[in-house]
């Protein structure tokens, strides 16, 4: 675990924290709906990441927060999944197109902690859904469960 995001972190220790790419933040499942999708894959740290923003509707579930799901409904979210390695999906979410529902889970990192990124950054950038691929994320999008 690392103290690069020290204002964000969860409440407690998280089982999904044990991680070596955990930010030590909250756990959020979330419904929501695909806004932009970014062309291209974006590299960060030497892993490939598909890019989208996504408006949440919906907190399923949400873990070690000083804050509750009010919060976090209605926010848009900046998600970066990690694809094409033994670390993240194997590959990029097929078809993902804008306007469409979707089921995440993954770590929230707050505005204020999150690092500018390819796509998110500037006045423009938002909160972050992180680690959204296996051991701690999901997703769920047109029928299918990537993890």
């Amino acid at each position: 675990m690392t103290d690069f995001f020290p204002a964000n972190r969860a409440t407690a220790i998280l089982p999904h924290h044990r991680f070596a790419h955990s930010q030590g933040a909250p756990h959020v499942h979330i419904q929501g709906t695909v806004e932009t999708v970014f062309a291209g894959p974006g590299n960060h740290h030497g892993a490939n990441h598909q890019h989208f923003t996504v408006k949440v509707e919906a907190v399923l579930k949400l873990e070690g927060a000083q804050f509750d799901e009010p919060a976090i409904t209605g926010q848009t979210l900046f998600v970066a999944v990690r694809f094409g390695d033994n670390e993240g999906l194997d590959a990029e979410i097929p078809d993902l197109r804008e306007q469409t529902p979707i089921e995440i889970q993954g770590e929230y990192i707050a505005l204020a902690d999150a690092y500018p990124t390819q796509d998110n950054e500037g006045p423009d950038k938002l909160p972050v859904l992180h680690f959204t691929h296996h051991p701690v994320g999901f997703i769920r999008y047109n029928g299918a469960y990537y993890s």
